[in-house]
């Protein structure tokens, strides 16, 4: 069998109500290539798993891990998708905010950069979670004088390539996507680009304090980067 040209890694926790919609559009936008769909479901405590479950489609591959929060869940991710061999690794969150179309701005500038990520123009999100992402562009700003419009949207592909050279790097980090993000813009093989957002209607936002807890450890891993 020929090479895979794209896997795409979606890290989940429960959204039930939404998730086999998101499968579907995800399925029919890239049916026409030769890909595969890695769904990684972090012990969701819905009935995420049991409509997973159902799914026959040899495009599919679904693992099911205990929740150990996004940050591990997308590094696992990560790393079966480098194993599966595929030329490009994609990602897309499963809350259905950023309609799949997007990718489609993305695709072509796959071959001329290592790393394509979208910027969330007009943001749909809450104050609070606006705030914090402006709050880590200064700080990846102070730290490494690169000025990142939206350094942790989960819209983005990157070349296998380059994602293997990296991945032990950024491992032990809550936010490996966040510091591939920095690590492509060091290496002058980024594109940003500018993707719609909508509002989330489904599924489970992140709770007020634990919210603040993961971004005190973000922080924390982005200034402890800078000096390893």
């Amino acid at each position: 069998m020929s090479k895979l040209t794209y896997c795409i890694v979606i890290p989940v926790y429960n959204e039930e109500e939404i998730i086999l919609n998101v499968i579907s559009q995800v399925l029919n936008f890239f049916k026409n290539t030769h890909s595969k769909i890695l769904i990684i479901n972090d012990g969701s405590r819905d009935s995420t798993k049991k409509k997973l479950d159902k799914i026959k489609n040899k495009k599919v591959k679904i693992i099911h891990k205990k929740n150990e929060g996004h940050g591990k869940t997308i590094t696992l991710g990560y790393k079966k998708a480098i194993k599966m061999n595929a030329e490009f690794i994609l990602q897309i969150d499963s809350d259905d905010q950023i309609p799949i179309e997007e990718f489609k701005k993305l695709i072509k500038f796959k071959n001329k950069y290592d790393f394509v990520i979208g910027n969330r123009l007009n943001r749909d999100d809450p104050f609070s979670r606006i705030l914090i992402s402006g709050l880590m562009k200064s700080i990846i700003f102070l730290l490494y004088g690169k000025y990142i419009l939206d350094p942790n949207c989960p819209l983005r592909i990157m070349k296998t390539s380059f994602l293997k050279q990296i991945i032990k790097k950024i491992s032990y980090s809550t936010i490996p996507n966040i510091l591939i993000t920095i690590l492509s813009k060091k290496k002058n093989s980024y594109k940003s680009v500018n993707i719609k957002h909508i509002e989330r209607y489904t599924g489970s936002s992140i709770r007020f304090l634990k919210l603040y807890k993961t971004c005190a450890l973000a922080f924390f891993d982005i200034i402890k980067f800078k000096f390893l």
